[in-house]
């Protein structure tokens, strides 16, 4: 499934095919929303939830390096050794 063809389907349709074929990378926080990351089909996604409620609110493609870049944590005392 290409990106164009993902962003072709309805959220619920998105969701689906996140827990079918998706691979969880990790989850941030963006003001009042829980964001996870997933890989799927060679592209990422994100999965947007607002907090307190347990309902999809957005998925959408992740393509920007700012975005992703959010998702990665780096641990500087283990550079240092």
């Amino acid at each position: 499934m290409s990106e164009a063809e993902f962003l072709s389907l309805s959220v619920q349709q998105r969701v689906a095919e996140l827990r079918l074929h998706g691979e969880h990378l990790g989850t941030r926080q963006h003001l009042s929303h829980h964001v996870h990351l997933y890989r799927l089909h060679g592209f990422f996604c994100e999965l947007w939830m607002r907090a307190g409620l347990n309902a999809v609110e957005w998925v959408e493609v992740a393509r920007h390096h700012d975005i992703l870049s959010e998702y990665v944590q780096i641990n500087t005392k283990d550079l240092l050794r």
